[in-house]
């Protein structure tokens, strides 16, 4: 059973059958969502299916999302990641009820493996057989990986700054490289666009209209791990956003089934340097224009001075849901990583971001102690090895390989 039925557009509200690979809205140019008829669904149907599929990971939810019937789910162990109760974290910033959504466990190391499984082996069932995006490096060597295991063609934009390790994980798949020099995400996105309206098929998230719905599988994992319930806040790094909008569709979806009675507040963290969302909440705005710099960050994956389309999608998930777009500092990031690393999650600056945000959310007033809180970390540690070493504290010294050496310092106490 699957209850995808058609594009819509956003702006002038065309539709479009699924049957056909589309990006934007021939009509205007808007972007497509993709719809589904949920008034027949049964929801104990939806659970008996997805309890059936288990082994499927994120696919066992394959009723909501948008794969054809018949066509093979494009799998490589995405999904299932682990909600985590803190042991120390929720105690030191004073949330007993914070959980961690550890999305470093994927195949790839990253969240985007969620929105690439789906969209690339969607792509893949409609025939695609050439493809690109552009990424600042954890979205390229997802694609890449899925890409290859779909016999996809793949290039990958990625940014001319983007760490030698990310650039490198795309390589390996196979995929093709081109680095990109630009002065503003502007420039990129209009790039990107072009090459679309060229027809050249695109994985850009929200040009492409697909890869947010993987994203949605956030709402149905932590739902189903809270006795379908929602949480009262879900935290999440924002780039161009599809994880947040993504997985804030999950929930109404939910609802819509009645499966959960509530939804979650929505927030968004990015960067203080580059932060063109927080900016537009603070005014009030529905569409961010161009702000900040997103070379004057540690938080490479988050980091641009401009969101697609406006950020549109992203601000309306965050005014409907009640939530907020916040900022955050390096210092902050690097915090976050120690503290996170303490739990025994190792997470890169950008994954620390919805972390960080944290610590200080209750002195701002935008949670309170009885608050279920979900914070989502999106990427390893060793995505950005520079950034780990300096969040890292540094060895405590060195010692000879002699017994009674070693033997002298460790009856002296480890710490």
């Amino acid at each position: 059973m699957n209850l995808a039925t058609h594009y819509r557009c956003d702006d002038c509200h065309a539709t479009f059958p699924l049957k056909t690979p589309a990006l934007l809205c021939e009509a205007c140019g808007g972007l497509l969502e993709i719809e589904y008829d949920l008034g027949p669904a049964k929801p104990q149907d939806i659970l008996d299916s997805a309890a059936s599929r288990r082994h499927l990971g994120l696919w066992r939810w394959s009723d909501l999302l948008p794969l054809p019937e018949h066509a093979e789910p494009l799998h490589l162990g995405e999904g299932d990641t682990p909600l985590m109760r803190t042991r120390r974290l929720g105690r030191h910033i004073g949330l007993p009820g914070l959980l961690i959504k550890n999305d470093t466990l994927m195949p790839t190391g990253s969240f985007k493996d969620r929105g690439f499984s789906v969209a690339v082996g969607f792509a893949r069932a409609l025939g695609v057989r050439q493809a690109f995006t552009y990424s600042s490096g954890n979205a390229g060597a997802s694609f890449a990986a899925y890409a290859a295991r779909a016999g996809i063609e793949a290039t990958v934009l990625v940014e001319d700054v983007a760490n030698e390790s990310k650039i490198a994980a795309i390589s390996l798949s196979g995929a093709r490289v081109l680095r990109l020099r630009y002065r503003s995400s502007l420039e990129i996105f209009a790039g990107v666009s072009a090459l679309s309206e060229a027809g050249f098929y695109c994985f850009v998230n929200f040009i492409n209209p697909v890869r947010h719905e993987g994203m949605k599988t956030y709402a149905y994992e932590i739902c189903e791990a809270l006795g379908w319930r929602a949480p009262d806040v879900m935290v999440h790094p924002v780039g161009t956003g599809g994880g947040l909008y993504g997985a804030w569709k999950g929930f109404r979806e939910l609802k819509r089934l009645g499966l959960i009675d509530r939804l979650p507040k929505m927030v968004g963290v990015q960067p203080a340097a580059s932060a063109p969302l927080v900016r537009a909440f603070a005014e009030g705005k529905t569409v961010a224009g161009r702000h900040g710099d997103a070379n004057k960050t540690v938080a490479q994956s988050i980091a641009g001075d401009a969101p697609i389309q406006g950020g549109s999608r992203v601000l309306r998930a965050v005014y409907d849901s009640g939530g907020r777009v916040v900022a955050v500092d390096d210092n902050d990031l690097f915090e976050a990583m120690r503290l996170l690393g303490e739990e025994g999650v190792s997470a890169e600056p950008s994954a620390a971001a919805s972390t960080a945000a944290l610590l200080r959310a209750r002195a701002q007033g935008w949670v309170s102690e009885g608050d279920t809180v979900v914070s989502v970390v999106t990427g390893g540690a060793l995505k950005q090895p520079s950034a780990l070493a300096q969040a890292a504290r540094p060895p405590q010294g060195t010692v000879e390989a002699d017994p009674a050496e070693l033997l002298r310092i460790f009856r002296g106490g480890i710490g």
